[in-house]
């Protein structure tokens, strides 16, 4: 029998709402069918509104031809086991399982064993690696699309918000768009909305934050050297310490990307190994280095084949506002904690490691939030994002820790997120996961997934750290209903852009 070798991957984050975090694998064991790991949890939680948090749990495995296959689990949720306060729950099409807490209330996990079923022969593989991904549960509710004044948001057709009341067929005109942009006309809604458009009124998995750079490393090194070539800016042959996703013809904007060449590739032979360098030494993975930090310069189809990687899945720009709005009624002008007042987060402190935050703090009802600032005096802080969670500690609030009413972070500012357009070629998504398996060239491979290439019916929403903030109705990229650029579609990198996916 071949030996295996386990590798876990995992997110180490700092507490963040008194809510999850310190996520841990450790101690992984392979007997016959069965993965076993230590699983340890700081401030998981479980609460009466129906939301949860959880952790998306996949296994990839690499064959002895080099290629890494994603691996089937069982779909039955008995035949993974594990202790007491945590329960199992597998996904239907067994491309994974979601690990959350078994009951009520917030409790911290100590090291708790699970064991996962794979449904696959695997003595071929020569090594394993099981990945997690912390996620909260969005529960099922009616909500309101809109708040009656950000630009270009989508409300009814007397210019207030909407109520998403069911995932029936929205017919056509019974939407409109409210405050349309002045510069750039926006897209106009056609069509009805149909029935399998997700709308958010059912429940979804999200992303607790956006994708790392970790998490694009990981991904990276498990694809070939063409995958690699079309999922990153500068090529896999480049030396050791290139910086791979920024501009080309700028290659000293990095505008704080830290994903580097670890070991050139060689085409057609080897694919090359990716690292962080976030403290720009000749030290590649140290503890200051970025890991943590959201993962800018990608488009669409980068972010589509990372969601189809780990058989997650885009989310509308309607899950988008339910995300952030929750059940509360709308506030104009608000950005995803609840209130229309921000302090810009420009100071950094701990820069690169996995307690990167900064000096400023939110003061009454501005939340804190990664942004640019029409105020010249102000600048432009620190013209790139921070690491995911990077405003919450033990004990911060909603406000002052810039998160969504169900502890989701980042959804107003660090990084403007990718998302399906309720309109055009977005109306064909049914929000379908991933199948954890790319195409020859990288691609997601989808069928229902807007077109990698053109990026048509995708849009960018919730701003980020060059975004403007004015008074409301204005400009106001952070605001959770604001769709000033529905016109740009994410088909190219950009320093401001990236995203989380769902399921």
């Amino acid at each position: 029998m071949v030996r295996k070798l386990l590798i876990l991957q995992f997110v180490f984050v700092v507490p963040l709402l008194s809510l999850a975090n310190n996520l841990q694998f450790s101690s992984a064991q392979l007997q016959g069918d069965r993965i076993s790991i230590s699983f340890s949890w700081s401030n998981a939680w479980n609460i009466t509104n129906g939301s949860h948090d959880a952790v998306w749990v996949f296994v990839k495995a690499k064959s002895s031809n080099g290629i890494w296959e994603h691996l089937q689990l069982s779909n039955n949720s008995s035949d993974h086991t594990s202790n007491s306060p945590l329960a199992i729950v597998a996904a239907a099409d067994g491309k994974g399982a979601f690990v959350r807490p078994a009951y009520e209330g917030q409790f911290s996990v100590l090291p708790t064993l699970i064991t996962l079923k794979i449904n696959q022969e695997i003595s071929n593989y020569t090594q394993i690696r099981v990945y997690g991904i912390e996620m909260v549960y969005i529960p099922q509710g009616p909500y309101y699309l809109g708040d009656g004044a950000s630009i270009s948001s989508i409300g009814g057709v007397n210019g207030l918000p909407y109520q998403i009341a069911s995932e029936q067929v929205i017919p056509n005109g019974t939407l409109s768009i409210v405050n349309p942009n002045n510069f750039i006309a926006p897209p106009s809604l056609v069509g009805d909305i149909p029935l399998n458009f997700p709308k958010g009124f059912n429940p979804f998995y999200l992303m607790k934050y956006e994708v790392s750079q970790q998490q694009y490393v990981d991904f990276l090194n498990t694809l070939t050297y063409t995958q690699q070539k079309n999922r990153t800016w500068r090529s896999p042959n480049m030396p050791v310490g290139s910086f791979v996703m920024v501009n080309p013809n700028v290659p000293d904007s990095l505008h704080r990307n830290a994903i580097v060449i670890a070991k050139p590739g060689i085409e057609n032979t080897m694919p090359a190994i990716y690292a962080v360098n976030g403290n720009g030494n000749s030290i590649l993975n140290e503890i200051n280095d970025a890991q943590h930090r959201a993962a800018n310069f990608l488009s669409w189809a980068d972010l589509a084949a990372y969601l189809d990687w780990a058989a997650l899945r885009p989310i509308t720009e309607m899950e988008f506002e339910k995300a952030c709005r929750g059940i509360q009624n709308p506030v104009a002008g608000e950005f995803a904690w609840g209130t229309p007042y921000v302090v810009n987060a420009n100071s950094v402190i701990n820069d690169g490691t996995e307690f990167e935050s900064v000096v400023e703090v939110s003061t009454g009802q501005h939340g804190l939030a990664n942004h640019g600032n029409i105020v010249a005096s102000e600048g432009w802080g620190l013209r790139g994002p921070l690491r995911t969670g990077f405003a919450a500690s033990e004990g911060t609030t909603r406000i002052g820790a810039g998160a969504s009413c169900f502890g989701v972070m980042e959804l107003s500012g660090n990084l403007w997120e990718i998302t399906i357009a309720a309109n055009a070629d977005g109306l064909n998504f049914e929000g379908t996961p991933g199948d954890g398996t790319l195409d020859s060239n990288g691609n997601a491979n989808v069928q229902d997934w807007c077109n990698a290439q053109s990026a048509s019916g995708v849009i960018v929403r919730g701003g980020g750290w060059g975004s403007i903030v004015t008074e409301i109705g204005a400009w106001r990229d952070l605001a959770v209903s604001d769709r000033f650029y529905s016109h740009l579609k994410p088909n190219m990198r950009r320093n401001t852009f990236g995203g989380r996916g769902g399921r």
